[in-house]
C-alpha cells in the first residue's frame, strides 16, 4: 500500500463528497450498502488493474484505451508512450477519466485532470520506483520518451456488490 494516512483521510473525504452531489440514478446504484471506503480501494487496487481511460481530442470527440493503472496515493496513474495520442489530448484539455470494473462484482471510476510527468521531473521519482517494483524494470526503459499521467480527481466513487468481500 503506498497510501498514507493522510491520502486515506482525503481519499475517503473525496469518495464522500462525490455520493452527496451524485444524481439519484448513481445514488441508488452506489447505495450506502453498496460503497467501497477508501481502506478497501486502496486495498484491492494494489498492483496492476486495467483501466479504461478516457480523453478527449481537439473535436472535443471522446477516446478511450485500456491501460494498465496503478494506484498511488490515492491517485489512479498510467502511462504511455511519447508519440500516443492521449498525451497530445491531455496537453491540449487534461480533462480525463478512468474506470476499473470487474462486472457487477467492482466498479471504481475517477474524474479529473491529467498531471503528466516524463523522466526528470518532481515526483516522478516515486512513481517509477512504484512501477518498476510491479514490472521488474523502469518504465523509462521501456521506450523514448514514457510518460505518465496521474489523475487528479474531482469526484471519484467505489461500488462493490458485495462490499463485505473487500477487506481493509
Amino acid at each position: 500500500m503506498y497510501e498514507t494516512d493522510a491520502d486515506l483521510t482525503r481519499l475517503q473525504a473525496l469518495l464522500d463528497r462525490t455520493l452527496e452531489r451524485a444524481n439519484p440514478h448513481l445514488a441508488w446504484i452506489v447505495s450506502p450498502d453498496r460503497r467501497l471506503t477508501a481502506k478497501q480501494v486502496v486495498r484491492y487496487l494494489q498492483g496492476t488493474k486495467h483501466v479504461a481511460f478516457a480523453t478527449v481530442n481537439e473535436r472535443g470527440e471522446p477516446r478511450v484505451a485500456p491501460l494498465d493503472g496503478v494506484f498511488v496515493r490515492g491517485r489512479f496513474t498510467v502511462s504511455t508512450g511519447a508519440k500516443a495520442a492521449r498525451l497530445r489530448h491531455l496537453r491540449a484539455n487534461p480533462a480525463c477519466s478512468a474506470t476499473h470494473m470487474d462486472g457487477d462484482v467492482v466498479g471504481i471510476t475517477a474524474h479529473g485532470r491529467a498531471r503528466i510527468l516524463v523522466e526528470g521531473d518532481p515526483g516522478v521519482d516515486e512513481l517509477e520506483r512504484v512501477w518498476s517494483e510491479i514490472y521488474g524494470s523502469s518504465p523509462f526503459s521501456w521506450g523514448e520518451g514514457v510518460a505518465f499521467m496521474v489523475i487528479e480527481p474531482s469526484s471519484m466513487w467505489a461500488y462493490a456488490f458485495h462490499p463485505e468481500n473487500f477487506p481493509e
